[in-house]
């Protein structure tokens, strides 16, 4: 062995998916499970005191590349583009979190914000993050990525 390390071979962000499927939402079924491993993740993480800092679609990954594609009836019968009767929809629902890179224990003084500007917290806009909200950053966040997969 060289020393290097290996990583198991995954699928697309969330974003990058649904880029590829022309912004189309994904089904009420798959976001309720994605937000149930997101909000695990949280968890988890808020039990380690960790707070992830840059929470956003393109850091959650799923864990397959497959996908099926299914009808769909939201397309706007007006100058259709070939194949755009149809969407794709991941064949599996597992995610996994990423970029941990900025990662930080919540009594650890932060005195720069990481968070990506289009997911960042209210609160961290607003500057009370290190006042009154120390540690709560992710979940604001995770209400944003949530929604933007809706229907």
């Amino acid at each position: 062995m060289n020393g290097g390390q290996v990583c198991e071979k995954l699928g697309p962000s969330l974003y990058e998916f649904l880029r590829k499927n022309s912004y189309r939402s994904f089904p009420v079924a798959i976001v309720r499970e994605v937000a149930k491993q997101l909000l695990e993740c949280l968890a988890f993480m808020h039990d380690l005191r960790l707070i992830h800092t840059d929470l956003k679609p393109e850091n959650i990954l799923l864990v397959s590349p497959e996908y099926i594609k299914v009808p769909d009836y939201k397309v706007s019968s007006r100058s259709p583009k070939e194949g755009s009767y149809y969407k794709r929809v991941p064949k599996s629902s597992s995610i996994k979190v990423i970029d941990f890179g900025s990662t930080t224990y919540d009594q650890q003084d932060q005195t720069y914000v990481v968070s990506t500007r289009h997911y960042r917290a209210p609160e961290v806009i607003l500057g009370i993050f290190l006042v009154q909200c120390k540690g709560s950053s992710p979940q604001p966040d995770f209400g944003v990525v949530s929604y933007l997969y809706l229907p």
